[in-house]
């Protein structure tokens, strides 16, 4: 009865941070495709228009950094349960903003909180899971929340196109504004999320007793921690350079995708549902992904995947800005980027880091690389305009192929043997935990 509670509690807390990453999408994709809405209703210049985007991914990149010291002060599962405020508060601002600068606070703030939100997210829900199986599928679902996130706020912007002025973009941040405000009401009352927290606390307050389990002692430093130690740093090393340049080509296409088809002579209309659908394209992928990650199959779709990305970026690239190529090759790259993608990256990073150092190692991937996007997104739409784009095309072959060899250099690291940082789950540990969460619901 107990392990029953149990897997419920887990797929409830799987859903809860599914929904912490619908928010994240949601705050990128919902800006970018409300942003006109904003310029008309409040008259901005490019200039604003940029530093609006530009300050929410510095924001996340903030935020994903401090996770570790956050986490480190505050404690995890507090953090986890609070950084909702930021986010939903941020998410208000916005859509009752009556000036740039109220909009830019509320972009800064909703940006920050969800930028905290994932790492942290994805290391409690590693840390609560039983076994490393389960806390992979866990995982997994967050990138599910990511794409659901991405679909949902492209739907509600064009639903919410034809009102005047800036009033569609308060429309969708309220939205975005009350699913926020729901989330942290369920992650602070919920009683079998505080169970299992309780649990994994009291588990590691026990495995930290054992003087066998010198792997957290020697965690505590952070990201300095894992620099100083051998077995962590080289993975930390590959998995940064595979995100850095996996987002870069995800993160590009998403926020300049409408951009890039619109000026391969795409019209607004056609270039915004040609996007929904290409997210669904992606969501499907994510999915499949979803039900392999613990099967013998996710090394080799993490392969296929790969050639699957750069076969669509070199397709691409041979059509030299030609609009129907340029569709076809995305949808073929949004099968292949999910499949060698975050989703396999988060997974690798729960399984590799011990758990002190986990939100650090995470939220310094996914922050740094969120950094260099910010940067990149200045020069990106004067990179993709007829004359330029075949050029930039073919750059970011190399960049696809530099992202998809350095997964392979991290499978061939795990296939020498797994890192001592691994989480040490041992036999009779997840009886153990069974048992403690049936006495503390007792």
């Amino acid at each position: 009865m107990a392990d029953m509670r149990t897997r419920r509690a887990l797929g409830n807390l799987g859903l809860c941070g599914g929904l912490g990453s619908f928010l994240g999408s949601s705050a990128i994709v919902g800006l970018s495709t409300t942003i006109t809405m904003w310029q008309v209703g409040f008259g901005l210049s490019n200039t604003q228009v940029g530093a609006l985007s530009a300050v929410l991914n510095f924001a996340i990149a903030i935020g994903s950094v401090a996770t570790g010291a956050m986490c480190g002060r505050f404690g995890m599962t507090r953090v986890f349960n609070r950084i909702g405020v930021a986010t939903a508060c941020g998410f208000l601002l916005c859509a009752f903003a009556f000036d740039f600068w109220m909009l830019l606070v509320g972009v800064l703030l909703a940006g920050f909180g969800t930028g905290v939100d994932l790492p942290v997210s994805l290391s409690v829900m590693s840390r609560d899971a039983q076994d490393r199986e389960s806390g992979s599928k866990l995982v997994t679902v967050t990138q599910l929340g990511w794409q659901l996130g991405m679909l949902g706020s492209a739907l509600i912007a064009f639903a919410v196109s034809g009102f005047e002025g800036a009033f569609g973009g308060r429309v969708l941040f309220l939205i975005l504004a009350l699913v926020a405000f729901g989330l942290l009401l369920w992650r602070m009352n919920s009683k079998e999320f505080a169970c299992l927290h309780a649990v994994s606390e009291s588990l590691g307050d026990a495995e930290g007793a054992d003087a066998g389990q010198a792997r957290d002692d020697r965690a505590d430093g952070g990201l300095p921690g894992i620099m100083q130690d051998r077995f962590l740093r080289h993975p930390f090393a590959v998995l940064l350079v595979f995100y850095v340049f996996w987002n870069l080509v995800a993160n590009t296409w998403g926020q300049f995708q409408t951009f890039m088809l619109v000026n391969a002579n795409a019209s607004q209309s056609l270039a915004t549902g040609l996007g929904i659908v290409l997210y669904v394209v992606m969501f499907l992928a994510n999915l499949l992904v979803s039900a392999t990650i613990n099967t013998k199959w996710r090394s080799p779709l993490f392969v296929i995947g790969g050639a699957v990305a750069i076969a669509a970026m070199m397709l691409m690239a041979a059509g030299g800005g030609s609009l129907w190529v340029i569709v076809v090759a995305t949808a073929i790259m949004y099968v292949g980027l999910p499949l060698a993608g975050e989703a396999m990256c988060k997974v690798w990073v729960q399984e590799t880091f011990p758990e002190r150092s986990r939100a650090s190692a995470q939220g310094c991937i996914l922050g740094f690389s969120r950094f260099l996007c910010g940067l990149f997104a200045f020069v990106a739409p004067a990179l993709m305009v007829p004359g330029v784009i075949g050029v930039t095309l073919w750059c970011f072959v190399g960049v696809t192929v530099v992202f998809v060899a350095a997964g392979c250099l991290f499978l061939r690291l795990r296939s020498k043997g797994e890192s001592c940082a691994v989480r040490p789950l041992r036999d009779g540990m997840a009886a153990w935990r069974r048992g403690r969460m049936d006495g503390l619901e007792g």
